[in-house]
């Protein structure tokens, strides 16, 4: 596939599916130690943003898609930590250290390291850039 935006698109629904199931079987086992909102609409949200997200990102990627080291997927395995770092280990550190959240930023960590690693893998598996 020659357009990284659908490429996103696309790995940011996988990821999406995988990281709200991941979110909604910590809450059904008492993981956080705040309320969320109810799953019914957590769910669909963190899914559409990750698709929203996803869709940005892969534009991202495919700009500096030969910027990045590695071949194959080595390349999308390494976009994919690299989002996981700004965004999720960044975040955390706010919201654990300020905000005194210890599982949500644990959450961000540990959800986002699988979430942004499956990402990246799927949008390398998925992207062709043109020659």
């Amino acid at each position: 596939m020659k357009n990284p935006i659908i490429a996103g698109a696309i790995a940011g629904v996988i990821s999406g599916i995988f990281g709200a199931t991941m979110v909604a079987v910590g809450y059904s086992i008492g993981l956080y130690g705040i309320p969320l909102a109810p799953m019914t609409v957590a769910v669909p949200v963190f899914i559409l943003l990750t698709i929203i997200f996803g869709t940005v990102l892969g534009l991202i990627y495919g700009r500096f898609h030969s910027l990045i080291l590695g071949n194959g997927l080595k390349k999308g395995l390494y976009f994919g930590l690299m989002i996981w770092f700004i965004k999720d280990i960044m975040a955390a550190s706010y919201v654990i250290l300020i905000m005194e959240q210890i599982a949500v930023g644990i959450n961000l960590i540990v959800v986002g390291l699988y979430l942004w690693i499956l990402y990246g893998l799927v949008l390398e598996a998925l992207y062709k850039p043109s020659k």
